[in-house]
């Protein structure tokens, strides 16, 4: 219905969107069948430490760009799943929620060319993230991030 819609002008963009491990390689495939105008999935550092997430990632960001199809980004502050069922954001997962945290993940995210980062769906966080989106710097290092990791005890989100 969608390609229908697009063809009568109904609609001007399509994407397809998912969130677990195995989106890259539905996003690939996806990409294969169809010129999607986005593609929407997770990065952040610990997802990228997932070797086959981070092969997959690679070559769905490979076939965006010959593609020209837009690489939306989420779960940038991803901490870890909650442990419990008290959540204490609305996100359904636990969020980072140290600023100097935050920025270190952002610029993290935003130091992958040819992508870009959708935010958290947070308001009591947002302020943080847009200040350091606003604010670009070098992509930590491995060790920053490693630091950040160990400090507040972050897991990845999907396994």
């Amino acid at each position: 219905y969608l390609i229908e819609a697009k063809e009568q002008g109904l609609v001007k963009y399509i994407g397809v969107t998912g969130h677990d491990v195995a989106i890259v390689e539905m996003h690939r495939r996806s990409l294969e069948r169809y010129d999607f105008d986005s593609v929407l999935l997770p990065y952040n550092y610990l997802m990228m430490k997932n070797p086959i997430y981070a092969d997959g990632f690679q070559t769905v960001l490979d076939m965006a760009k010959e593609r020209d199809v837009a690489v939306q980004t989420i779960k940038s502050i991803t901490r870890r799943p909650y442990p419990s069922e008290q959540r204490t954001h609305s996100t359904w997962y636990e969020p980072l929620t140290d600023p100097d945290s935050i920025t270190k993940a952002v610029h993290w995210v935003l130091g992958q060319p040819g992508i870009f980062l959708n935010t958290v769906g947070d308001i009591h966080l947002l302020p943080t993230v847009l200040e350091a989106a606003a604010n670009p710097a070098p992509r930590p290092s491995d060790a920053e991030m490693d630091a950040v990791v160990s400090q507040w005890t972050m897991a990845p989100l999907f396994t």
